[in-house]
């Protein structure tokens, strides 16, 4: 994973982004989708025009534009590339004669997501400002250590450890608990409070999904029929509010409760699963069917989990998430982090169709 940023820079990064951003709820028959050629090359790069005004469409945004079409989108690469004046005609034709009511976010220049009208907006500043109160007790106690903050083209990630919330699972090795806060702004996924750990004898780090809490950005049509455009002020419904100021007692109740030392005993247990397994490589490959990792994910799995010697369920798990930390790509990489604590939770019947692949 590249290096990511301290909170004055995400706060930097964040509010910047604020100042370029808006959101359209726009009827379809008023997008026109185009393809213009970029340079001498045979590159074509989509656009839209709504209010007047061209926009980049984005590699998510033509994905979400033929999904929501129901384009194939093999095919919609295809047309791109390979006959622009086609897509261009396809494109338009649905959105102009099954017209439909849709939300398009843009950042400056680039139309960044194409979502639907029910989408509600809470936005990564939102997330930051109900955050930090409930940091402010660690903040002032000089106990608060944020690891590897990032903000991507899809997700914002907010990670912090607590050093104070330390528990030992096994000789000399240490974990530090805290959490991560994860937002997308374009309709990849929930606003997620979830648990972090990072063990400090190899620094790999894993997110415990399953005790977090989250909240999806779906509510009313945010459709009215006159004023296409959002006033930023104005996209946080209500309802978000009040969710939004449940940030605090969520961090609260994972920092006050039993979260972290579950998260302890899991380790622990998993440490205690004498099953190994017999063939590294047969176990490898099932876990890439099974968990979904790219052969160069599989093969770096297989290496770390080798050259560690650790053929545990807690070892594979830390082959896992040693893997993340040289993936480039931040949201494949925490992905992968997600992916070693879900491994590390599997039933002993799913462990032992791994350890015994043949």
């Amino acid at each position: 994973m590249r290096p990511g940023s301290n909170l004055g820079e995400i706060e930097q990064i964040v509010r910047g982004e604020l100042e370029i951003k808006n959101d359209f709820n726009a009827d379809s028959r008023d997008i026109e989708f185009g393809i213009k050629s970029v340079g001498e090359t045979n590159f074509f790069q989509p656009t839209i025009s709504f209010d007047g005004q061209d926009y980049e469409a984005g590699e998510l945004m033509q994905t979400q534009i033929a999904n929501k079409l129901n384009v194939p989108k093999k095919y919609f690469d295809r047309m791109v590339s390979e006959a622009p004046e086609l897509c261009e005609q396809n494109v338009n034709h649905w959105l102009h004669n099954d017209p439909k009511r849709y939300m398009v976010r843009t950042l400056g220049t680039k139309a960044r997501a194409f979502l639907s009208d029910r989408y509600e907006v809470i936005d990564n500043w939102d997330v930051l400002k109900a955050v930090m109160p409930a940091l402010k007790p660690f903040k002032e106690k000089d106990d608060l250590v944020f690891e590897q903050s990032h903000v991507t083209d899809n997700n914002l990630y907010l990670r912090f450890t607590v050093p104070s919330y330390a528990q030992e699972i096994g000789v000399d090795d240490i974990m530090h608990y805290g959490l991560q806060i994860k937002n997308s702004e374009v309709g990849l996924g929930s606003v997620e409070v979830a648990p972090f750990a990072k063990r400090l004898v190899c620094l790999n780090g894993m997110v415990a999904t399953d005790f977090g809490q989250n909240k999806k950005h779906l509510g009313k049509s945010q459709w009215d029929g006159i004023d296409r455009s959002i006033l930023r002020q104005e996209t946080i419904r209500q309802g978000n509010k009040a969710w939004i100021m449940t940030v605090q007692d969520s961090v609260d109740s994972m920092f006050n409760g039993t979260t972290f030392e579950q998260i302890t005993d899991s380790f622990i247990n998993s440490r205690n699963n004498t099953v190994e397994i017999e063939r590294p490589k047969k176990a490898i490959e099932l876990l890439q069917k099974e968990y979904d990792f790219s052969e160069f994910e599989g093969d770096s799995i297989l290496e770390n989990l080798l050259s560690e010697g650790d053929k545990s369920q807690f070892g594979l798990a830390n082959a896992i998430t040693r893997t993340a930390t040289d993936i480039p790509n931040v949201d494949r990489s925490i992905k992968l982090e997600e992916k070693g604590w879900k491994l590390m939770n599997i039933k002993h019947d799913e462990w032992n169709s791994l350890a015994f692949a043949s």
